[in-house]
């Protein structure tokens, strides 16, 4: 690597782009075994188990929402056995849910989380997901003023109300994420071999090939 040296004035010496460029086409491969950046996308062939999961959530909160409307006018609508099946349902959607968001959010910022993993949903699916949200904030306070003392057996309609508004709301969030994933597309980029790079990269970490850009 030849560094371009000013005799005058050495802190203005400096490396340039283009030895720099040939630096990374002539470096040796890197080794399988390397951590290179990943995609914030989702492999074509887990797709088709997301439309799965999409099914199971929407399922999910329309059943929440049924008990729950019925819980708020006092009634229990639906048999004890789906206040347990409610509860599991939820780790059954979430799960995959978090996974495919760890993947889509990759580096960016926390603060941008549910823009960048709804940010392939309709306007409508992401307002459901906040509308939910807001409502079990204040539907759990509402709960935790007027909670009963319950034992076992099948809970009564305001605990049916309570715990309602927390599964409406995951459940709706399972499936605004889920549904983004599946229909996002790969658009990382990649460079003339076909691996993945960083946003920012010019040259591939993995074989120093250029990175192709689309214009």
């Amino acid at each position: 690597m030849a560094v371009h040296r000013d005799s005058t004035s050495p802190s203005d010496s400096a490396l340039l782009e283009p030895d720099i460029a040939d630096l990374l086409q002539n470096r040796a491969p890197a080794s399988a075994s390397e951590s290179f950046p990943q995609a914030n996308s989702i492999p074509q062939w887990i797709r088709p188990f997301l439309w799965v999961f999409v099914l199971l959530s929407g399922v999910g909160l329309v059943v929440s929402l049924w008990v729950h409307l019925g819980a708020v006018m006092g009634r229990r609508v639906a048999p004890e056995a789906f206040f347990f099946i409610l509860h599991v349902g939820i780790f059954v959607v979430w799960v995959p849910a978090v996974l495919v968001a760890q993947r889509l959010v990759g580096n960016v910022n926390r603060k941008d989380l549910w823009k960048v993993v709804l940010k392939d949903s309709p306007d409508w699916m992401r307002y459901m997901v906040y509308g939910f949200f807001g409502y079990a904030l204040v539907n759990f306070l509402l709960f935790i003023t007027k909670a009963p003392s319950w034992g076992s057996g099948n809970p009564p309609a305001v605990v049916w109300r309570g715990f309602s508004g927390h599964w409406m709301a995951f459940y709706s969030a399972a499936l605004a994420i889920l549904y983004s994933a599946a229909r996002t597309e790969d658009t990382s980029l990649r460079c003339a071999n076909g691996h993945v790079a960083s946003p920012n990269a010019t040259y591939c970490m993995r074989c120093g090939q250029p990175v192709l850009r689309v214009r």
